[in-house]
């Protein structure tokens, strides 16, 4: 008779385990907001004992920091993904750059509870407030490229891609802020429509400024009121 023998035991990669950590933050999160970022409820839903999350992280904050950045970075790719249509025209990608931007799951009401969890922490977190630096410089970085492929089409007169970049930036981030608060307030279509117009408008020279590269100047009078 054959001996049987014992399975050898396998050692989870640090790697692997790491995520499998952010991933049970980022549930945790979506569950119970500001009260997710616990080492408590964190190892409970990943299935192992509070001392693993010491064992790979320093900190409870360098985990949520881990897991803002994986989620800041992950809809990114996501969303630049759908953008890079191959053989696409610069102003078609910035088209589906629109598109992908108000998607039911970018829009998804439990997903804005957890990035306002993370901003909260960022004014008062070092680690928060790098991962927020990286992230955002990533995404205007993203747009901007986008910005000078469009300037260097045919037909469209030069503007300032920083200036440029710095306006879409925030009207995508407020259209997504006010769609996610109430999702009464417009259609995503209607938000896709709005970006359209900009863009239209930049391509026709409409932002003066944007198109010098200056900053607009604050009458006198108003300066002397606003003092």
């Amino acid at each position: 008779m054959s001996r049987r023998t014992k399975p050898k035991y396998r050692r989870t990669p640090a790697n692997l385990r790491r995520q499998a950590l952010v991933d049970a933050t980022l549930a945790c999160l979506r569950k119970f907001g500001h009260e997710g970022v616990s080492v408590r409820r964190i190892s409970a839903q990943a299935g192992v004992s509070p001392g693993l999350i010491n064992h790979h992280f320093p900190s409870i904050t360098t985990l949520a920091a881990a897991a803002y950045e994986t989620l800041a970075m992950s809809v990114l790719h996501s969303i630049r993904r759908h953008a890079q249509l191959p053989g696409a025209s610069p102003r078609e990608r910035l088209r589906r750059f629109f598109e992908a931007s108000f998607t039911p799951d970018i829009l998804d009401p439990e997903l804005f509870n957890v990035w306002l969890v993370f901003w909260s922490r960022v004014s008062h977190d070092p680690e928060m407030r790098a991962v927020y630096d990286r992230t955002s410089e990533a995404y205007r970085a993203t747009i901007e490229s986008m910005l000078a492929q469009l300037q260097r089409a045919a037909d469209v007169p030069p503007f300032n891609v920083r200036l440029a970049g710095i306006a879409l930036v925030a009207l995508l981030d407020g259209l997504w802020i006010s769609s996610s608060l109430n999702p009464k307030t417009f259609k995503p279509s209607d938000a896709v429509v709005l970006c359209e117009d900009w863009t239209d408008g930049l391509c026709t020279g409409a932002f003066s400024n944007v198109r010098t590269g200056r900053a607009a100047r604050v009458p006198a009078a108003a300066a002397r009121r606003g003092s």
